[in-house]
């Protein structure tokens, strides 16, 4: 639901797994502020350079240009105090220093409207998206299609084997999972079928 209010700030937050529409949300949002005439600032952290080092860029190929930032602290450093709407990308991977910077925006009577991830590759709450969550007015959760049942997914799985909590990829290092395909960490290699060894049943390969 998107707010109408007087001079007044809110925060705004588009939470969900990977490949589930946040950043489409999040332009589709930042271009009605614009149509409304509103000043509109945009950022996204240095950490993903996936599709374009400075535009918000979807899975779907929507495109909005961005300013980056290595932390949240550079929102207040780059923010022009005209400016009515903030968007935010990828919050997930700003920290727990994105708190303070959206509190103080939206006392400030800006409209902060943030998209990230709300859990990690293990399923657990991924901060600082949580506490932003306890904070916001407005809140909508998406939900993507499961790639092994096509039932809603809401959990990001992770197909590559490490354990740092980042690990910036996109289709092929991750897919959508549904709470009963979700498998938490690394998905056990006997489920894929190219690691099954073959058994003595199974014909030979063609030549």
């Amino acid at each position: 639901m998107d707010l109408v209010t007087g001079n007044i700030g809110w925060i705004e937050v588009i939470c969900g797994p990977m490949f589930s529409g946040k950043s489409e949300e999040l332009i589709r949002r930042l271009r009605r502020a614009m149509i409304a005439r509103k000043r509109v600032q945009v950022f996204k952290p240095s950490l993903d350079d996936r599709y374009a080092r400075d535009e918000i860029v979807s899975h779907g190929e929507m495109r909005m240009p961005s300013e980056v930032i290595r932390g949240a602290a550079e929102i207040l450093d780059k923010l022009d105090w005209r400016t009515e709407v903030i968007g935010i990308d990828e919050a997930n991977f700003l920290g727990p220093g994105l708190i303070p910077v959206a509190s103080r925006l939206a006392d400030s009577g800006k409209q902060v409207i943030a998209a990230g991830l709300d859990t990690d590759y293990l399923g657990r709450p991924f901060a600082p998206i949580p506490e932003l969550l306890a904070l916001a007015e407005s809140i909508t959760k998406t939900l993507a299609i499961c790639m092994r049942c096509g039932n809603p997914a809401k959990h990001t799985q992770r197909l590559v084997a490490s354990d740092e909590l980042i690990v910036v990829g996109a289709a092929g290092m991750y897919e959508a999972r549904c709470r009963r395909c979700f498998e938490p960490g690394i998905p056990k290699q006997e489920m894929f079928d190219f690691a099954r060894p073959p058994s003595r049943g199974d014909a030979a390969p063609e030549t």
